[in-house]
């Protein structure tokens, strides 16, 4: 990124940007994968007696669906350090699935219903808000303006349209009333998991059936709000990282679900890891210039069901396994080489 006569100033102030998949518990694998490279990064700016700083301070743009936008929130939103909110998140994880509210999601009609009390994920989630010093009441969008934004993906259960939920005004969508709690609940209630989430007039579901993988939702996003008009979204990135919750493969699938549920869990892991190959095709020549990362833990977590908290230690083990991987850590390198020449986030108008 650098020019023959110094730095660019891409390399400054370009735009950094962070997608998180969704996936149930294994997103605490998304966590460790992220906290690997902050420490690496803070590690740097140490030696480069530089001030260390957490990922809304290097991020403008965070964006999550389901689990991961839980992470979005909290990492972006609640200004949360990585290694804090793994903490708060495996407290959560089992508070939420430790006990479940029915053992089938198939009701004995034949119908499908929520196997988990959301009424403990709410509480669990205004237990981080009561931490931070946060009342359960307060705004995902406030009105204060923030460098780092925040973009959680869900879907309206009237249609199967992937909607964004903001911590920002846009031209086409300004503040609404939803407060932190009720978009954590929106982007977490997976199907057969939790029950649809009312905001205003909408009910909403989690975004994992059109976008568990939502790279391709939070690079629009970017293109709509920080591109000032340009088409081409590229010229303008620094860093853009997805950070998946590992292969699933078939085995994280529960028996006992009817074919169609089963189907379609199996259907998003395979739309999930489509995308990213898709979308890494598109973006060859940022990823060739160190510009775009792609990581997701590739074996060790298919045993892991969406709900399954006490497989903590597996998710750990396998993603460090993954990260000493041979070319993983040269390409963390890369990624912490990009990210620590970011001097600050971007804050504009963009009503």
């Amino acid at each position: 990124m650098a020019t023959a006569g110094g730095s660019s100033p891409l390399d400054e102030s370009g735009l950094c940007m962070l997608s998180f998949d969704g996936g149930g518990v294994r997103g605490l694998s998304s966590l460790y994968i992220l906290d690997h490279i902050m420490r690496h990064l803070n590690h740097e700016r140490k030696l480069a007696d530089q001030p260390t700083k957490k990922p809304y301070e290097i991020f403008d743009l965070i964006g999550g669906t389901s689990t991961g936008g839980l992470i979005a929130i909290m990492l972006g939103r609640l200004e949360m350090d990585v290694d804090e909110y793994i903490v708060a998140y495996s407290k959560l994880s089992e508070s939420v699935f430790k006990v479940k509210k029915h053992w089938s999601s198939i009701t004995p009609r034949g119908g499908t219903q929520s196997r988990f009390d959301s009424q403990k994920l709410r509480a669990a989630v205004e237990t981080v808000l009561n931490d931070k010093g946060l009342p359960p009441m307060t705004l995902f969008n406030d009105g204060v303006e923030r460098g780092c934004k925040v973009f959680v993906c869900a879907a309206s259960t009237h249609s199967t349209t992937t909607r964004g939920l903001r911590s920002y005004d846009t031209i086409k969508e300004p503040s609404s009333n939803a407060t932190i709690v009720d978009v954590a609940m929106a982007t977490s209630a997976a199907s057969t998991f939790f029950d649809p989430v009312t905001i205003g007039d909408m009910k909403y579901v989690d975004g994992g059936l059109g976008a568990n993988n939502p790279v391709r939702e939070v690079a629009d996003e970017a293109r709509c709000i920080m591109s000032r008009g340009i088409e081409d979204l590229k010229p303008l990135v620094k860093c853009f990282i997805s950070i998946g919750t590992g292969n699933p493969g078939m085995k994280s699938i529960s028996d006992n679900l009817l074919q169609f549920v089963s189907t379609t869990l199996v259907n998003i892991a395979t739309d999930t890891e489509e995308t990213a190959h898709r979308f890494a095709l598109e973006w060859q020549g940022l990823s060739d210039a160190d510009r775009y990362f792609r990581f997701n833990v590739e074996q060790g977590l298919q045993d892991v069901e969406l709900s399954e908290y006490r497989e903590s230690g597996k998710i750990k083990t396998s993603t460090q396994l993954y990260l000493e991987g041979v070319g993983r850590e040269r390409l963390v390198e890369k990624c912490v080489e990009n990210l620590k020449t970011k001097q600050s986030v971007y804050i504009e108008d963009f009503s």
